[in-house]
């Protein structure tokens, strides 16, 4: 299973995340998936965060050159943040829109037709689900805060309208994960001060 962690650790207090969110996204290819750890690479690096309107910008144009599905899942400390829509964090998953019908299919999820868009944004959601699920589920192993996550959405390419997020962050980190040697998925993510217990 080969990685390529780009970050620096000793002085980022967030690295963990980073490395947390790879992780997992490689776990759920390789354990849900049945594609084998020695085809998957990953690396992740800090990005700085576009934002617009207290929103963060959401595009694949850096990421891939053809049509991109795209997710975004939200973390709250609590309900009454999420329903102050006052997130502590976010999940971008991006999808190549070559690769999502084949990996959608490895996941057992089903789709009888490859060109069927609802289908298709709602398998991208349903993998930012799994991954951000995941990631939630193993901050509270290292023992953070069990956060509330908000129900995914689903997008071509871009979220005109950007996402939640925690404003004071301004960096976030963007893992790559190829699959045999091409880069297929892309997951940001960007995480504020989340307590521990």
């Amino acid at each position: 299973m080969g990685s390529s962690h780009q970050a620096d650790n000793s002085k980022d207090p967030f690295y963990v995340q980073g490395l947390l969110i790879v992780e997992v996204t490689k776990r759920i290819l390789i354990r849900r998936a049945g594609i084998s750890a020695s085809k998957i690479e990953s690396s992740f690096k800090l990005k700085p965060i576009t934002e617009f309107m207290e929103r963060m910008r959401i595009s694949s144009l850096d990421k891939f050159e053809t049509t991109t599905y795209v997710s975004t899942i939200n973390f709250y400390k609590d309900l009454k943040d999420m329903n102050a829509h006052k997130a502590v964090g976010a999940v971008v998953t991006y999808i190549e829109g070559k690769y999502i019908a084949e990996l959608l299919k490895c996941l057992s999820y089903p789709v009888d037709d490859p060109r069927d868009e609802e289908t298709l944004l709602d398998g991208c959601g349903t993998m930012c689900n799994l991954i951000a699920g995941n990631f939630k589920s193993g901050l509270a192993q290292l023992g953070y805060k069990e956060l509330e996550m908000s129900h995914f959405s689903s997008y071509h390419n871009e979220v005109l309208e950007g996402v939640e997020y925690d404003i004071t962050q301004e960096e976030k980190y963007q893992a790559d994960i190829m699959v045999d040697g091409v880069k297929r998925l892309v997951v940001d993510l960007t995480m504020g001060d989340v307590p521990m217990v």
